[in-house]
């Protein structure tokens, strides 16, 4: 990312959660982008539990432009998490629990088997 910035190679960033290495990878290549002025814009085409650690992390940089989610890709979505996140007037109400807000289902995503992608891949569902 920051050879994109000092290079001034992108108008916005797009990094993945699950794929830079987590909310603290997150967060401190939005604190980076933040020193250029430029927005930062999480992809997530990914399921609940990615969608929210995005989420609570984007709540804590200044150059948070949108969120990338899926919202309707599959119907038990959330019925996996104890707490889905809530979207009010189109923004996610940031849950007040401990933790990232919500506990997973286990009986829930055991009835959805094959959810995985290659393992090469290291990209899982949630």
């Amino acid at each position: 990312a920051q050879r994109i910035l000092e290079r001034q190679a992108a108008d916005f960033l797009m990094p993945d959660i699950t794929r830079c290495g987590g909310i603290s990878e997150l967060r401190k290549i939005a604190v980076l982008a933040e020193v250029y002025n430029i927005p930062v814009a999480p992809h997530n085409p990914n399921g609940p539990i990615s969608t929210i650690a995005s989420a609570h992390t984007m709540a804590t940089v200044p150059n948070f432009f949108r969120q990338e989610f899926m919202l309707k890709d599959v119907p038990w979505r959330d019925g996996c998490l104890s707490h889905p996140l809530p979207i009010e007037n189109g923004y996610f109400v940031l849950p007040d629990r401990p933790g990232l807000g919500f506990d997973i289902d286990e009986n829930e995503l055991r009835q959805h088997p094959g959810l995985r992608t290659p393992p090469a891949d290291r990209t899982f569902y949630i």
